[in-house]
């Protein structure tokens, strides 16, 4: 480990300040990035915790967060806090268990505490507290309400049944986001609460949102506005029930979004009851019959008397509420690209007089059209608008597209700063251990090993000369081995003679090579020998 570090401050000492400060810009700019990555593939996704937080409550989940040293972010004000996407339920559970956030109000709960020595009133608005509790969880439970309050107000009962008051209620209702109640389900409020309480009825009942909306029937003491709202409910109920008959089978048949179907109903209100009675004189039938005879000495007389029930039939019909006067219904069909003989299939092409025919009869069937009654049906082709559904579609893909791109960004972020890295490293050390190699010794034949020629300016090699620029200066062509001006001194007569040969030999490989590459192999081994041989006797 020592020797590594050594070689790298070798290595940076000999390098001039300009590659010093390069080195280290590369490096610093390597970890910064190394460490955004890293950053960034770490930061974990928020979901949200708890929303819609009192400030109280508030107050106590953050300082149980900081306690149990997780990471939040609060958004809303402040009413609503986001933790890691992976700790949301794990936390929730907890904080709930350890009673940081309530569950609503007590309700039934609040008799689980002690009562002794309570009086007979603070028994009384214990009770009133547990109902009003029980009531608004009820209520909370629904999936359009978040949140509700309920207050009750019970009179004491009185001796008289004409001094008596009845109780009343008041209900506020948090509504989720963009959610909104039905006329039904606001009934069915009313009658919730109406219920447990003895003695109230759903007229004592005001239910208002948190916006100070009056949801209940404010006009729920005048009769004639109340048969009206009843009147129009059932013409919408009427409508809507028709106008989904016939909009689903058009769909199953020309496909989403490619017809349109309204029907207007016209209902008639008025409630008669006919009464009619027919007497038949024709049917007149004998019930009973009365003779007298009166027999005397001058005259007998004889009288009868009848009497008669004539037959007769009552007749009573009733008029419903409600019945249908007549319907009016109306359809749009968007012209759809199909291919056609005689136009491309990139244009929409109308509906056949045929086409449009089976789907009126469809349509009539499927609302129960009635001619006699003076309904009316008109249909109508032509091109929808569907750019708003396009630009829609469009922003979902490029939204999608996005995020993939992001995760697909974030992934290759950290694989490209790991190769760099990696290169890094592999760079230092490569140089590290070139400047730790010595270079090898330059023989010094040829022309370069003979004395200079008069006049001849020697190659001047400076100190600060590289390795490199030190090889650059070295002759290129090949040196001219004469063997009495090297081993002149050194070997004897034997080992000249062998040397000649093995240069000899030398050269009849190059030209075998040349000629027959494939027949070269023993000159080469014979060659090695000699060599080998060679420097054996060559003094040290």
């Amino acid at each position: 480990m020592n020797n590594f570090f050594e070689q790298i401050a070798d290595f940076l000492g000999r390098l001039p300040l300009r590659q010093k400060l390069a080195l280290g810009l590369v490096v610093l700019g390597s970890i910064a990035v190394l460490a955004g990555v890293a950053y960034w593939a770490n930061r974990p996704t928020y979901g949200l915790l708890f929303s819609n937080l009192e400030a109280t409550e508030a107050g106590r989940v953050v300082e149980a967060l900081n306690e149990q040293g997780v990471k939040y972010e609060l958004k809303n004000g402040g009413t609503a806090i986001y933790v890691p996407q992976d700790q949301v339920y794990a936390l929730r559970l907890h904080l709930m268990g350890e009673g940081v956030i309530s569950d609503g109000p007590l309700g039934d709960k609040i008799f689980d505490q002690g009562t002794l020595g309570m009086t007979n009133f603070m028994q009384k608005v214990n009770l009133r507290r547990a109902l009003e509790g029980e009531l608004a969880r009820t209520i909370a439970s629904l999936s359009q309400v978040e949140m509700a309050r309920v207050h009750l107000v019970l009179p004491e009962k009185r001796p008289f049944a004409q001094a008596q008051s009845p109780p009343t209620a008041s209900v506020v209702l948090h509504l989720a986001g963009g959610a909104r109640l039905t006329e039904t389900q606001i009934m069915g409020i009313t009658a919730l609460v109406a219920g447990a309480v003895e003695g109230m009825t759903p007229d004592e009942v005001t239910l208002l949102d948190t916006r100070g909306n009056l949801l209940s029937n404010p006009h729920k003491g005048d009769p004639n506005v109340i048969l009206t709202a009843t009147q129009l409910q059932m013409q919408r109920d009427v409508e809507a029930h028709l106008t989904a008959k016939g909009q689903s089978m058009l769909d199953q048949v020309l496909g989403q979004g490619n017809a349109i179907v309204r029907v207007s109903a016209t209902l008639d209100f008025t409630r008669s009851v006919v009464e009619s009675k027919n007497i038949d004189p024709e049917s007149a039938t004998v019930i009973s019959e009365e003779r007298l005879e009166e027999n005397s000495e001058a005259n007998t007389a004889n009288s009868s008397v009848r009497n008669y029930e004539v037959s007769e039939r009552r007749e009573r019909s009733e008029k419903s509420a409600g019945e249908i006067s007549y319907l009016t219904v109306s359809v749009i069909l968007n012209q759809k690209k199909r291919p056609a003989a005689d136009a491309p299939e990139t244009e929409p092409r109308p509906y056949a007089p045929e086409e449009l025919t089976e789907i009126e009869n469809l349509v009539k069937n499927a609302v129960g059209f009635k001619a006699e009654r003076g309904d009316r049906f008109a249909i109508h082709q032509t091109v929808f608008d569907t750019s708003v559904d396009e630009r829609l579609n469009e922003e979902v893909q490029a939204y999608e597209r996005n995020q993939q791109l992001q995760l697909y960004l974030r992934y290759g972020l950290m694989a490209l700063a790991i190769v760099l890295a990696l290169w890094l490293l592999r760079s230092a050390s490569r140089r590290a251990t070139s400047l730790t190699t010595p270079e090898p010794k330059q023989v010094a034949t040829g022309p370069a090993s003979r004395a200079l020629e008069p006049g001849q300016a020697p190659q001047q090699l400076s100190e600060g000369d590289t390795p490199s620029e030190r090889r650059l200066a070295a002759p290129q062509e090949e040196p001219d081995i004469n063997v009495d001006d090297i081993y002149a001194s050194k070997l004897s007569a034997e080992a000249k003679a062998r040397l000649k040969a093995k240069h000899k030999m030398l050269d009849e490989i190059k030209n075998q090579i040349k000629k027959n590459p494939e027949e070269t192999a023993e000159l080469i081994r014979s060659w090695l020998a000699m060599d080998m041989e060679q420097q054996a006797e060559v003094p040290g």
